[in-house]
């Protein structure tokens, strides 16, 4: 093919519709690309907010369990400060335990329940955002699903301390009894105190991972 007949085949060739057509395609792409992004700065707003809500949630509900962990420490205060003399007469395990029940346990339920009544509906809210949150394909998001549980653990400790001293007429000499005041005697604001202060830490550093990852 000589140059004449190479100008003669490109004459006929309408640019005008090529470079319709290669518009028409770059124009597509850049539609593609804009829509992709913007696609993903909805996803991330969404984790954005997601997050902001949930560590919002998570720290009320650090805070507002707080005092019912003071009145487990002062209930431990009460039990540990009872003199011998006042229960020597009682054949039975967990002595001090049980003269505390009786005296104090009405009270101290009734105290710890009031304390954890603001504490309830925050708790039923972090629940929801972490079974919410599963959906959303946030890196990591396990270690946040499991230091909530653990944090869920705390209000359950304190409950079961509250529902056992407030039982003030139990059979005390009763070997599932005596079991009961065994466990409950475990349950100390510094062991509660500790788990919430490592699982506000391991929230925070998945919520650092995840905001970073963002």
């Amino acid at each position: 093919m000589n140059f004449d007949e190479l100008v003669n085949i490109l004459m006929k060739v309408n640019w005008i519709q090529i470079c319709q057509a290669v518009a028409a395609l770059w124009m597509a792409l850049v539609a593609t690309k804009a829509l992709n992004t913007w696609k993903r700065q909805i996803k991330a707003n969404q984790h954005i907010e997601f997050l902001d809500e949930l560590t919002d949630t998570v720290h009320s509900y650090i805070l507002l369990i707080s005092d019912s962990v003071s009145s487990i420490k002062f209930a431990h205060l009460f039990i540990d400060s009872y003199p011998e003399i006042l229960i020597e007469d009682r054949d039975i395990e967990n002595k001090k335990l049980v003269f505390f029940i009786e005296k104090e346990g009405k009270s101290t339920y009734e105290r710890i329940q009031n304390q954890l009544e603001p504490v309830t509906p925050v708790l039923t809210k972090m629940r929801s955002l972490v079974a919410k949150g599963q959906v959303l394909g946030i890196v990591d998001y396990d270690k946040c699903h499991d230091a909530c549980k653990m944090l869920e653990w705390s209000y359950n400790q304190i409950t079961a301390f509250a529902s056992i001293v407030g039982s003030t007429s139990l059979n005390w000499e009763h070997p599932k009894v005596q079991q009961a005041l065994s466990d409950i005697k475990t349950v100390n604001s510094t062991t509660i105190e500790n788990n919430l202060t490592k699982q506000n830490s391991e929230f925070l550093k998945f919520v650092k991972k995840a905001y970073d990852h963002i």
